[in-house]
């Protein structure tokens, strides 16, 4: 943050200085998908479908001007970039918690503190978290499937047609991203995208960055928060469009 750019403003509120850090539309809204878990572009770009790729850089490189957001840059092959909230960033965390709850309330599609998601279909690979995100997520109007193998996973698939997927990546013997190239193909052979959504073990581990590369469109760490997972499948599938 520009400490001195700051002292030469002169404010008539205190609340003009929160604005003048995450005022607009988009501000807020990313700093609130980043709040737990690092992001990379295409994953924000995903789970806020309204934003251009131009406003996106654009707000990303303000926020970082202001200290609320970390730009870390990897030497890779290819090219890795990820954002995080700084230190200074998290302290807006509770402000943000509160404009949550505040939009859902004004909002009667809400129920149970979630959007609607009535007729989903979400296909739940993992060897324990299956029952558990279904009993969080049918509240929400979810239909959840549950496959603990990719090749159970890869039969459920065909008689459901799920539109979201959400894969642990902790399945045995790389079940997980031989299942990913394999929904990846079936996307092409459709001619539909299909969403996908990886549980890797930690937000910093090197699984994260496998899963984007193999086709994931975003990555979630675990524990899992039910709130992000629902506002995650909520912007991926389309829920959100108005």
């Amino acid at each position: 943050m520009n400490t001195n750019e700051g002292r030469n403003i002169k404010y008539g509120c205190p609340v003009e200085v929160t604005l003048r850090r995450i005022g607009g539309k988009w501000k807020s809204v990313i700093l609130w998908w980043l709040r737990h878990n690092p992001k990379s572009f295409g994953e924000l770009k995903s789970l806020i479908p309204g934003i251009s790729s131009k406003v996106l850089t654009q707000q990303l490189r303000e926020l970082e001007a202001d200290g609320l957001v970390h730009r870390e840059a990897y030497r890779e092959v290819p090219r890795r970039v990820e954002y995080s909230t700084t230190s200074f960033g998290e302290t807006l965390t509770p402000l943000l918690e509160l404009m949550c709850e505040w939009g859902k309330n004004q909002m009667p599609g809400f129920r149970f503190g979630f959007l609607d998601l009535a007729g989903l279909r979400v296909l739940v690979v993992s060897l324990d978290l299956g029952e558990p995100l279904r009993i969080e997520l049918e509240p929400c109007g979810v239909q959840v499937a549950i496959a603990t193998t990719s090749i159970q996973a890869l039969s459920t698939f065909d008689e459901i047609l799920p539109q979201a997927l959400i894969i642990d990546t902790g399945l045995p013997d790389n079940q997980a991203y031989a299942l990913i190239r394999q929904i990846k193909d079936l996307e092409s052979a459709q001619g539909q995208q299909i969403s996908t959504i990886a549980l890797t073990a930690s937000a910093s581990s090197g699984d994260r960055r496998q899963a984007l590369r193999s086709g994931f469109q975003v990555c979630l760490s675990k524990p899992v928060e039910i709130a992000e997972l629902a506002a995650s499948l909520a912007s991926l599938a389309g829920f959100l469009n108005e």
